[in-house]
C-alpha cells in the first residue's frame, strides 16, 4: 500500500506554481491513499475551501482528512463558535474524526484542532481523554492484525535540535502515546509544524506487544510529521511531503522536498515491524 502524506496546505497563503507540480507529482506516485492531516486553508474562508476542493478533486485520487486550526474561522467569531467546521464539513468531509480499513490497513483520525482555548493561542491543539477512549472502542472492531495508523494536525513529538520557531506540542501528547502503543498502533502522521521529520516513541511493553504486522514488543511507534505542501509560510525548511510504503512487514517513508524547480527525495526512513526494531538512517530518530 502506498499513501502520500500532505499536511498544512494553506490555500489563500500559498504558492500557486508549488500546489500545480504537487500535483503532478501525487499523481505520478500514484498511491492508494492521499492522506491531509490538516490546515487546507489559511483563515478558513469559503474561496480558500473552494481552492482546497478543487485541488483535491484534480487529484482524482481517494483521500483521507482531519481539520487543522486554520480550518476554523479565523475573522468571523460567530461561525468560529457556532458553526467552527460548517465550511470544512462543506468542501472537504463531513467525517471530522473519519476511519478507513483498506488493505490490510486501519487508519483513524483525531481532531486536535479546537473552536476555542482558555488561553490567548487557539492555534495549540488538544486529544481529550474521551477521544482516546473513542479511539480504543473504534480499533476493538478491527482486524487484529491490520496495521494500524493515526492521523493528527498537531504533533505529539518534537524535532530533534533547534528549530526556528519554538512550537507546542499538542496537549495530553505523552498520554496519546502511551495509549496508541497500548493499542498497537504503529504509525502517527501529523504536520503544523510546517517540518518534516520521523522520529521513533520508545519501547512497546512485551505484555501490550500487538499481533499481526506489527508483531513486536521491540518495534517502537513511528511518528511522521509532513513538512507544509504550498504554503509560503515556511519555518526554515522547504516544502515538502510523505510518501509511505506498506509492505511485507515494513514501512518505507521518503520525504520529497520542493527544491524551486522540481520535486526530490531528501531522505528515507525504514521501519520494519520485526524483532529488529527500527533502522534509523542520517535525519530520523
Amino acid at each position: 500500500m502506498r499513501i502520500c502524506h500532505l499536511s498544512d496546505l494553506h490555500f489563500g497563503h500559498h504558492d500557486t506554481a508549488v500546489a500545480d507540480a504537487l500535483g503532478a507529482d501525487v499523481m505520478a506516485a500514484a498511491p492508494d491513499l492521499v492522506v491531509i492531516s490538516g490546515d487546507f486553508t489559511q483563515i478558513g474562508t469559503e474561496r480558500e475551501f473552494q481552492a482546497a476542493r478543487a485541488f483535491l478533486d484534480a487529484l482524482k485520487l481517494p483521500f483521507f482528512a482531519v481539520p487543522g486550526n486554520h480550518d476554523v474561522p479565523a475573522r468571523n467569531m460567530l461561525t468560529r463558535l457556532l458553526n467552527p467546521y460548517g465550511s470544512y464539513r462543506r468542501h472537504i468531509s463531513q467525517d471530522l474524526e473519519p476511519m478507513l480499513a483498506l488493505d490490510g490497513v486501519v487508519i483513524c483520525g483525531i481532531k486536535t484542532s479546537r473552536r476555542a482555548r482558555a488561553e490567548l493561542n487557539w492555534a495549540h491543539g488538544s486529544i481529550s481523554k474521551g477521544q482516546l477512549r473513542r479511539l480504543e472502542s473504534r480499533l476493538e472492531g478491527t482486524d487484529p492484525d491490520a496495521l494500524r495508523i493515526v492521523v493528527a494536525h498537531h504533533p505529539l513529538i518534537q524535532p530533534e535540535g533547534d528549530v526556528q520557531k519554538p512550537m507546542r506540542l499538542v496537549r495530553r501528547a505523552d498520554l496519546a502515546l502511551q495509549t496508541f502503543a497500548r493499542l498497537g498502533v504503529r504509525l502517527v502522521l501529523s504536520g503544523h509544524f510546517h517540518l518534516s521529520y520521523a522520529r521513533s516513541h520508545g519501547q512497546i511493553p512485551a505484555e501490550d506487544a500487538p499481533t499481526g504486522l506489527t508483531r513486536s514488543a521491540a518495534a517502537p511507534i513511528l511518528v511522521a510529521q509532513a513538512g507544509s505542501a504550498v504554503s509560503t509560510r515556511l519555518r526554515g525548511s522547504a516544502n515538502g511531503y510523505n510518501v509511505i510504503d506498506i509492505a511485507d512487514g515494513q514501512i518505507v517513508l521518503a520525504v520529497r522536498e520542493w527544491d524551486g524547480s522540481a520535486w526530490q527525495v531528501r531522505e528515507r526512513a525504514k521501519a520494519a515491524a520485526e524483532p529488529a526494531g527500527v533502522a534509523t538512517p542520517t535525519g530520523a530518530s
